[in-house]
């Protein structure tokens, strides 16, 4: 792609490159995989290392330091993290961050995922009877799992993809946990969601201003409101989509395309 850097290093431990390069590869940007660098210091998600900080400045530090360890200008990282969906009460989801930063040209750019679809889960020895199934629905082999011993509070192995493995500890301890492993080389579901993440960092990278060429030119706010399509009052929806530059702050706005009136249900006088 014109006035992307074809090489570009990515700052991870746990083999995100086989999610991320042939994504990237096809708008001809070459993936370069850091050496020697831990990214567990930013944070694990077994919990022997807590992460101080949300995701979206995570991985914004973890790029950074790792930029400065390697020498190298131009980098791209990925951080995710599993909770409670920003929105849907009593759903939890996967939201992946990438962070795509070039320190030359002062081109940074933030690209996530958000999704539902998920393998987060756990059992413990109370429900042992209850193995077999869990690890039928959470996709063991190919998801990895951890186990702890629960007595000590102590990880005693993580990434297991082996059930004879598995069930030997589970024979050695009487008061354990098993969870799926969240670490993106052992967590299929996880990768899925990464590459949508991907998905989203290449469309940036796509859309440039039409006035400086900066890439990222994208919907940054909303302005106006929907019609309801009952009594013709405005809704809370949005009408109009601002599209923006980072850079020089060129902006337009531009109609949604996908309705022109909105559902009675968000109309604050049809539904109160």
């Amino acid at each position: 792609m014109e006035g992307l850097a074809s090489k570009v290093l990515l700052v991870s431990k746990h083999h995100k490159e086989r999610i991320i390069a042939p994504l990237l590869n096809k708008i001809g940007i070459q993936l370069e995989v850091i050496q020697n660098f831990d990214t567990d210091q930013f944070g694990t998600f077994a919990g022997e290392i807590p992460r101080s900080e949300g995701p979206k400045v995570t991985v914004r530090e973890k790029c950074l330091r790792g930029l400065a360890h390697s020498g190298q200008r131009i980098g791209i990282a990925s951080e995710g993290s599993f909770g409670a969906h920003p929105i849907i009460p009593f759903v939890q989801a996967n939201e992946e961050w990438l962070y795509y930063i070039d320190l030359d040209r002062q081109i940074e750019i933030y690209a996530k995922s958000l999704s539902t679809v998920i393998t987060h889960d756990f059992i413990s020895s109370k429900e042992k009877e209850q193995l077999g199934v869990f690890l039928s629905k959470n996709g063991f082999p190919r998801q990895g799992l951890v186990f702890k011993d629960l007595t000590q509070n102590k990880i005693i192995q993580k990434g297991i993809q082996d059930e004879k493995a598995l069930y030997k500890l589970v024979s050695q301890y009487s008061n354990w946990q098993i969870e799926t492993d969240l670490r993106a080389h052992l967590n299929p579901v996880r990768q899925q969601n990464i590459a949508l993440a991907t998905q989203d960092l290449i469309k940036r990278l796509s859309s440039l201003c039409p006035k400086c060429a900066y890439p990222d030119f994208s919907i940054k706010e909303y302005s106006g409101a929907l019609d309801c399509e009952w009594c013709g009052h405005p809704t809370s929806s949005y009408r109009y989509q601002i599209y923006a530059c980072n850079q020089c702050q060129h902006s337009i706005e531009v109609m949604r395309n996908d309705k022109k009136l909105e559902d009675p249900q968000y109309c604050q006088y049809c539904n109160p």
